[in-house]
């Protein structure tokens, strides 16, 4: 299999983190980047925002993409395939693109109420809410970005079967 610069993303809930990295560990010689590892480096900075259903704000998204861009296209550089999994807004996906060329994008979007349900069974401290859940969803069902994505309807797939398929989208 040719070298590969792979995104998933799709709303919480949708199976993102984990399939990401199985998706990783059956490519040869490929590296994960975990958006949330790289969101997460950012310590302060975040505001709140009462017009967000989760009451905060985030204004770093251009910085974690280039962030991983540049994660993406070292990796590229020595070999590796790359997956990028997680949660992004459209500056930070065009950030990254401006480092790395996306060779694939995918989109894991399950129903709605699967998105709640998976999202509720998270450690309290995981889970985004309803009320959130509800935001991304709408955000990446009727982005305009994500139009070019490859959509998956993960509401009746396991993590395995998600896996194979991405897998064979790849070959």
């Amino acid at each position: 299999m040719k070298q590969i610069v792979l995104a998933i993303s799709g709303p919480a809930g949708s199976g993102k983190s984990s399939v990401g990295e199985k998706v990783a560990k059956k490519l040869e010689r490929c590296a994960n980047i975990d958006v949330d590892h790289v969101k997460h480096m950012i310590v302060s900075g975040f505001y709140k925002d009462q017009s967000n259903p989760a009451g905060w704000g985030f204004d770093q998204w251009g910085l974690v993409g280039d962030s991983i861009g540049i994660l993406a296209s070292n990796f590229a550089k020595e070999g590796y395939s790359v997956v990028i999994n997680g949660y992004l807004d459209e500056p930070a996906w065009s950030n990254i693109q401006k480092h790395a060329q996306l060779t694939h994008k995918v989109l894991l979007l399950p129903q709605l109420e699967t998105a709640i349900k998976r999202d509720a069974a998270r450690l309290s401290d995981k889970g985004l809410g309803e009320e959130s859940v509800k935001e991304h969803y709408r955000h990446f069902s009727n982005g305009r970005y994500y139009q070019s994505f490859k959509k998956l309807d993960t509401t009746n797939q396991s993590v395995e079967e998600t896996v194979d398929a991405i897998v064979g989208m790849l070959s």
